[in-house]
């Protein structure tokens, strides 16, 4: 479970969020809708760790821990997903590659060996089945000359193969951030 207590934010000492309160339960999808500059990827940026926002008051709590002192990459490995506006390209690293890295360094955060090579490839295979991905997609370099929609199905990848305890996707619809909680 997801809860947000009184959060407040800023960025540059300007304040962006006066006092959030949210809930988000296992299974539950949250739309959260309104115009630029309300505060929408500030929330989504302070849930993920972002270092340039500044937490005031209040804080950001998952699966009853409180995320306030976790890096985002720590934040990562309990589970936090969030999707990019504009995903960078990553030149030389195989799509297949970067989840092996992402999939194995959460595995060794949670104290467990990295991924046996024939599970891992199973298990790439079987997710990339069910999303009717390309074989030829995973040996491409990571968002490397990708569409829009490709880089798109490749985070939907990405968090078929992480199976986050939170989603957020900034910008599925502009105006728009959904969260899904698992």
């Amino acid at each position: 479970m997801l809860k947000i207590n009184d959060l407040h934010a800023s960025v540059n000492d300007k304040e962006i969020l006066k006092g959030i309160n949210l809930e988000v339960n296992a299974g539950e999808v949250h739309a959260i809708m309104g115009p630029n500059g309300s505060g929408k990827s500030t929330l989504a940026a302070v849930i993920a760790g972002k270092e340039e926002f500044e937490v005031t008051q209040g804080n950001v709590v998952l699966n009853g821990e409180d995320l306030e002192d976790c890096a985002p990459e720590e934040r990562a490995h309990k589970g936090v997903f969030m999707s990019f506006q504009y995903p960078i390209e990553i030149p030389g690293v195989s799509v297949t590659n970067f989840m092996k890295t992402a999939i194995n360094e959460s595995r060794k955060a949670r104290g467990e060996e990295d991924m046996p090579a024939k599970e891992m490839l199973k298990l790439i295979r079987d997710k990339a089945e069910m999303l009717e991905i390309d074989r030829k997609f995973l040996s491409r370099s990571l968002n490397e000359g990708f569409s829009g929609g490709e880089k798109k199905r490749n985070e939907i990848f990405q968090m078929a193969m992480l199976e986050p305890k939170l989603a957020i996707w900034t910008k599925p619809i502009p105006g728009w951030i959904l969260m899904r909680f698992a």
